[in-house]
Formats: structure tokens, C-alpha cells, sequence
């Protein structure tokens, strides 16, 4: 085999004015429809002011216009062992994989001339692009975006790889076999001919194909450039991308796939996301349980991506085993979960100490402050307990420590809260086993509350006068049951704060939640704390603590988007509040707040009738018209759309007729 290797190996257009083609090419504005369901499309002129400086130059070269190219810039490796054949001029498509973020803006100032196609998710992307050739005749040059990994490319549904690739002999000749003599493949995904693996992945798709192949050592994309470092035999094909587009593109084109399901090391999901850059996927080599040991934090933008045949059913599972929280979403991240199960996660909170409330415990499976899409996920029985609050009191007195919340299956836990100066008895005890440890007091039995179990802990004994705190709560929904911590005695001072608990979900105030696909969120359980003690008899009116609230599927304070069908799936959450703390001096007895089993919204924005907009993909089959004639135009919805006409498009310099569908309307023709 031929190989040549070194820097730009595939010629780069060059920034100037272009002129108008002669004839309109169709391309989508916006690659999503507006909330109202109408359609954002452009018939527009297809020349850019970056891209090309003549309508000659746009054109694909001959093997005679990159003979000069190819000598400067290609290192040959080995000599050919056979001439070969001349390069056929002819049309240039580029094929788009649907995992393609924001694949729009790419497009934009595309070379004239050149065929767009959008891969399908859920059908075979290798398949997709024979068949569009077969189709298509006088193809020279076949562009591929789509994400890839040493010696890995996903397309569509399916995954081509350095070990399968002899198994799609066939269809890999099918697409050799539609194009011109002498045609290019270009591959623009991330490493995926780095190291023997890309080498030998490259080397098999040329000899399959019979056509020469070009693809990248490094990051493509953001963090990474645009430059092709190896390729077999001569590459004609010219890069029809815009550069400002490629400049401006802020997302990757690399998949990190896990190959086991440990919590961490060497091919854990751990590992992969840490080797991931923004835009990138991270996915999985088969369907697995991960077992989490410490929650995995994303503080990039990434998709997780465990629907591995893209049929909107999840294959891999995030299991927390009640040790951990399962994920936390950093603000500023952008990240997507798709076709995974979120299950078991786990967080009990800590007792408040003497004079002090609780910490909250913000959810056992996701806790977000970022921007999360959840697609075909599942997150369900996990759950949180939260600490119960310090007895009221000053400096000068002990009280009681707060009791710890709860944990499940014999794990977890929290610790109680410390009283006084902390140390023998009045230090606290910490959790374990599914119990949370007792606050400090004055010895075992007083003034520290009781740590919670599968039910809510007492709250702290007043001795002496003081003030007893209010229990924790209990959330059960009927298979699993968690408690929240006792309040801790108090005296003299408002009592503490009983921790607040969700089970399944919390959004922060900087947080976006989008619930799409087949989405369901079920059987968590949140249980608060209870509230310390007030003043005590014969001290002050101070009011005894507010008690935890306890919430079971999702705490909102951002911005929360669900659909219709996954909000009315919600089942089987349970919430248990705690009770406030009492006051004995003549103060009111904390309260205890509604728990709430489905959503809370605290001061968020919430919509639980959300209709994601359906994206559209426009094929023209003839982008290289002149005055007079015409070219079927086909726009495929992903999903029916109804009341669709010409008067949801744009259309410049040219006309189109009644666009109409025979398939109850996801796709779309016109000419």
C-alpha cells in the first residue's frame, strides 16, 4: 500500500469572494424547526465570502490540478506497487453522522456544488452511503463527518472498526464500486488513523473500497485542526468545508469507548471522560453495569452516550450501589445522557452541629448545575436523607448535636452533629451500616438526635429543661425506605435547620434539565431531617428549628423541560418531611414543609408539556443546477409534522413547487 504522511494532506480552500452560482442550492438555516413548528429553511445562494476566490476554484481538481500538492506535502512511505488509476472528475457529497453537534454551522459556506446527506440514527450508516450512491451516479469525492477513535468510525447505527471491517467487505465494495475511477475517501473524524490500529483501519477501508483514503492522526475540531495527516495514494479531492466555519466550530469529533465496567482505571468510564474534550462522545464497547464506588463528575461538554443500536432503549447502566451519588453535572457543561439507567444512588447527610442546621442532600442520582439533556434515560430507586438540625443553643451551653440521616442496603449513613466541644460523647458518632450516627450530647441516651435508619430517627431528649428536636422523616415507596436524622436538643436559640432531601434529581439555579425520548423517572425516595430544639422552659421564646423537606423525584430551582408523556411516566417516587423542633420558652414549634413526591419547583421555570422541535434534514438530489433547470428536493422530519407548506420556507432565486408528503408526514418532496 501507498501511504503518505506528514501535514495537509488534503488541500484546504482558500478565504476570498465567490461567485454566485448560477442556480439555488437548498441548505437548512437552523437544523432545529421553531417551537411553533415552522420550518426554517433557505433556497439561498450558495457561494460564501470565505470560501472560494473563483467559481473554477470550488471545482474538484483533477489529478493534474494536485499533482504539485500531492508532491509537496505528501512523505511517501512506500512506493506503490501498482499505478493508480486516473481520477474521473466528478460531484462531491458529504455524508453527515448524526452525532454531528451543531452540524449546521459546519455546513455553512460549503463549496457550491456540493451534495449534503445526513445520516440516519437508527439505520446503517455504511449501508446508507452505498445505497445514496447507487443512486447517485458520477460521485468523485465522499466526505465523511462523523466521530471516530484509532482505528473506529460510528456511522449511524453501526460501528466500523479495525476488528469488523473485513465483515462489511461487501458493502465497503458496494461504495467503491458507485464512484468515479480514481475517487477519494475522506474521513474527518478524530484519530481515527492513529497509531498500527487507524494505520491498519485506513489501509483495509482502501483496499475494501478500491479508492484512495484519507484520514487524521489527531483531534479534529475544536482543540484540533482540520488537516487529513495520512492518507493511500493521491488525494485529488479538495476539503469543501469553509474555512471561518472550520474555525468556528466549537465542538469534536472523537468517541471514548469504556471497556469495562470498574469504577475506575485503565478502560473505565471514569477514564474515558477524563480523556474526553468538549463536543466529544463517550461510549461504551457493549451493554454493561457500571459499579460506581465515588460519583463521576462531567465538567465538559460531552454526550454519554449508552443506546449502543440507537433503538431508544438504554444498554448500560449507572449503578451507585447506595455508596455514591451516580453524577454531577459542573456549570457551564453542556452534556447529554443518552440510553442510560441512573440507578441506586445514594446521599445521607450529616447531622448539624449544637446551634447549627443541617446541610442539605441534593440527590442520589443526578445533581445539576449545567446544561443536561436526558434522552431515553431512566433514573430510578435512588435516594437521600437528610441530617437532622442542631439544638438551639450559645457558646455557653451544649445542646444537642443533629442526628444523621439514613442509608440504604447497609450502606451510608451520616454522621451526627457535635455538641459543646466536640469530644467523648458529645462528639458525635459516625454512620454506617444504613444508620446514621447520633448527634452529640450530654451522654448516649440525651440531647443528641437519633440517626436514621429505613425511618426517621427520634429527635434529642431535653434534659434539665431543654427542648427535645423533631424527628426525621420516612420516604418508602413500598420496595425501598430511608430515614432522615433526629434534631438535636436545644435551649436557648432558634434550633437548627433539619437537612432537605431528593431522592432522584436536583437542578441548581444555574441548571437546564431537558427530559426527552422515552424517558422515566420513578421510585426515588427523599426524606428530610428533623428540626432542633428551641428555647427551653424557663430560657427564651426562641422557636424550635424548621424540619428537612423531603422531595422524591425532582428538586427544581433552574430550569426544568419535560414532555408530556415522560412527566405523566413518573411513578412510584415517595418523600417523607421531618418535624420541627419544639420550643418549650414560649416560641413556636418549627414547622415542617410539605414533602413532595414528583417535582418541587423552588422558584424555577417549569414545563411539563414540553414539545422538543423536530429536526429536518434537506437533501437536494442536483446542487449544480444552471437557469432553467430543476431538482427534486426532499425534507425528512424526525418525526410527522402536519400543516407543512411552502410558506414555512424561504426561498431565493428560484421556485419551488407544493411541497407534499405520501408517508403522513415525515418526508417531503418538491421540485
Amino acid at each position: 500500500m501507498w501511504w503518505s504522511k506528514g501535514k495537509s494532506r488534503v488541500s484546504q480552500r482558500t478565504d476570498g469572494r465567490a461567485n454566485a452560482l448560477a442556480a439555488p442550492l437548498i441548505m437548512p438555516l437552523e437544523p432545529r424547526l421553531l417551537f411553533d413548528g415552522a420550518v426554517a429553511a433557505t433556497v439561498a445562494d450558495a457561494a460564501q465570502p470565505d470560501a472560494h476566490t473563483t467559481t473554477d476554484a470550488a471545482k474538484t481538481p483533477t489529478a493534474a490540478d494536485q499533482a504539485s500538492v500531492s508532491k509537496d506535502t505528501h512523505g511517501q512511505v512506500d512506493a506503490p506497487a501498482a499505478a493508480a488509476p486516473s481520477a474521473v472528475p466528478g460531484q462531491t457529497v458529504v455524508f453527515v453522522d448524526s452525532r454531528v453537534k451543531d452540524a449546521g454551522s459546519l455546513l455553512k459556506g460549503i463549496a457550491p456544488g456540493t451534495q449534503v446527506v445526513q445520516l440516519n440514527a437508527g439505520q446503517d450508516g455504511l449501508q446508507q452511503i452505498a445505497d445514496y450512491l447507487e443512486q447517485h451516479q458520477g460521485v468523485s469525492s465522499v466526505q465523511i463527518i462523523a466521530h471516530g477513535n484509532a482505528g473506529d468510525l460510528w456511522l449511524g447505527d453501526s460501528y466500523l472498526s479495525a476488528d469488523n471491517v473485513q465483515a462489511r467487505a461487501a458493502v465497503l465494495a458496494d461504495i467503491g464500486k458507485e464512484m468515479n475511477a480514481g475517487g477519494d475517501i475522506l474521513i474527518y473524524g478524530c484519530y481515527t488513523a492513529e497509531g498500527e490500529r487507524g494505520l491498519n483501519f485506513v489501509e483495509s477501508l482502501a483496499q475494501l473500497t478500491g479508492r484512495d483514503v484519507a484520514a487524521s492522526t489527531d483531534r479534529t475540531g475544536v482543540g484540533g485542526d482540520w488537516e487529513l495527516e495520512i492518507a493511500t495514494g493521491t488525494i485529488e479531492s479538495a476539503n469543501v468545508l469553509s474555512a471561518q466555519a472550520m474555525r468556528d466550530y466549537q465542538w469534536g469529533l472523537a468517541t471514548w469507548t469504556a471497556t469495562n465496567n470498574a469504577n475506575t482505571g485503565v478502560g473505565s468510564l471514569r477514564a474515558a471522560l477524563a480523556s474526553a474534550q468538549n463536543g466529544d462522545i463517550v461510549t461504551f464497547s457493549s451493554g454493561m453495569t457500571v459499579q460506581l464506588t465515588a460519583e463521576l463528575l462531567v465538567n465538559k461538554n460531552v454526550t454519554i452516550d449508552g443506546d449502543l443500536n440507537n433503538d431508544g432503549v438504554a444498554d448500560v447502566t449507572l449503578d451507585g450501589q447506595y455508596r455514591t451519588r451516580v453524577i454531577e453535572v459542573a456549570s457551564g457543561s453542556t452534556v447529554t445522557l443518552d440510553g442510560l439507567v441512573i440507578t441506586r444512588g445514594l446521599v445521607s447527610g450529616n447531622g448539624g452541629n449544637g446551634g447549627y442546621g443541617a446541610s442539605g442532600s441534593m440527590a442520589g442520582g443526578i445533581f445539576n448545575a449545567g446544561n443536561l439533556t436526558l434522552k431515553n434515560v431512566t433514573v430510578t430507586s435512588n435516594a437521600a436523607s437528610g441530617g437532622g438540625g442542631g439544638g438551639g443553643v450559645t457558646g455557653a451551653f451544649y445542646g444537642g448535636g443533629g442526628g444523621g440521616g439514613g442509608g440504604l442496603g447497609g450502606q451510608g449513613g451520616g454522621h451526627g452533629g457535635t455538641a459543646g466541644p466536640g469530644v467523648g460523647t458529645l462528639g458525635g458518632q459516625a454512620g454506617s451500616g444504613g444508620t446514621g450516627g447520633y448527634g452529640g450530647g450530654y451522654d448516649a441516651t440525651h440531647m443528641g438526635g437519633r440517626g436514621g435508619t429505613t425511618t426517621g430517627g427520634t429527635g434529642g431528649l431535653g434534659v434539665s429543661y431543654y427542648s427535645n428536636g423533631g424527628s426525621g422523616g420516612t420516604a418508602s415507596n413500598g420496595t425501598i425506605s430511608i430515614g432522615g436524622g433526629g434534631g438535636g436538643a436545644g435551649w436557648d436559640k432558634v434550633g437548627g435547620a433539619g437537612g432537605n432531601a431528593v431522592g432522584g434529581i436536583y437542578n441548581g439555579t444555574t441548571g437546564t434539565i431537558t427530559v426527552i425520548g422515552t424517558s422515566t423517572i420513578s421510585n426515588n425516595i427523599g426524606a428530610g431531617g428533623g428540626g432542633g430544639g428551641g428555647g427551653g422552659q424557663g430560657s427564651n421564646a426562641s422557636n424550635g428549628g424548621i424540619a428537612g423537606r423531603g422531595v422524591g423525584a425532582i428538586w427544581n430551582k433552574g430550569t426544568l423541560l419535560i414532555t408530556a408523556a415522560n412527566f405523566a411516566a413518573m411513578s412510584g417516587n415517595a418523600a417523607g418531611s421531618g418535624a420541627g423542633g419544639v420550643a418549650l420558652g414560649g416560641g413556636s414549634n418549627g414547622t415542617s414543609p410539605t414533602a413532595v413526591a414528583a417535582i418541587y419547583n423552588d422558584g424555577g421555570v417549569l414545563n411539563t408539556a414540553y414539545a422538543p422541535p423536530p429536526t429536518a434534514t434537506i437533501v437536494v438530489a442536483d446542487n449544480a443546477l444552471r437557469i432553467g433547470e430543476t431538482s427534486l428536493v426532499t425534507i425528512t422530519f424526525s418525526e410527522a409534522v402536519t400543516g407543512f407548506t411552502n410558506a414555512d420556507l424561504t426561498i431565493a432565486n428560484g421556485t419551488l413547487t407544493a411541497v407534499s408528503s405520501s408517508d403522513g408526514g415525515i418526508t417531503w418532496t418538491a421540485t
